[in-house]
């Protein structure tokens, strides 16, 4: 996707209660609870996904880069409120390979969304993405936003972990 950047980085949490105090402190607008199911289909490179929830819901086709700490996305497809045409076409050619149910709080501080994820099996997430679709950061602006944000947040290096949520071995680097 032309002029889209982002970079992203994932914790494993204990308890949002800490990171929502300081969230409200810091006047995070709070966009709500999405529950999301995410189906994941087959595809050569990074990972083709249908997500359907009570806010978002979109087709994504997207890669994610380790770079020290932090994860660099590669968006090539991005389709926000599919048509239940385009839905059926995804499932019609590919295979799902997983499926991931979870309780998603959405937070947004500018241009950069943090989520607060639960899994079915009670455990808990963060993902602070900061995102750029104007051009009006660079790279290096992004990177440092995500640094900051675990920084106010008070987040662990030994918690942050890979993003994604699909079980190896479709949640690893591409080659």
């Amino acid at each position: 996707m032309h002029g889209y950047k982002d970079y992203t980085l994932k914790a494993k949490l204990n308890s949002f209660n800490a990171i929502e105090d300081e969230l409200s402190r810091l006047n995070a607008l709070f966009v709500g609870t999405d529950k999301q199911t995410d189906y994941y289909f087959q595809v050569a490179k990074g990972k083709l996904k249908l997500r359907q929830g009570t806010i978002e819901n979109l087709i994504t086709h997207y890669e994610r880069i380790p770079e020290n700490g932090i994860e660099k996305t590669i968006v090539y497809r991005y389709e926000k409120n599919p048509s239940v045409e385009e839905i059926e076409s995804l499932k019609e050619s590919r295979n799902i390979i997983g499926k991931v149910e979870k309780q998603r709080k959405i937070y947004w501080l500018e241009n950069v969304k943090i989520h607060l994820d639960k899994m079915d099996d009670g455990q808990q997430f963060i993902e602070i993405e900061a995102i750029d679709v104007s051009n009006r950061f660079t790279e290096n602006d992004l990177k440092e936003q995500c640094f900051d944000i675990k920084s106010k947040l008070a987040i662990n290096d030994e918690d942050v972990i890979r993003t994604g949520y699909l079980p190896p071995p479709y949640n690893t680097p591409q080659a």
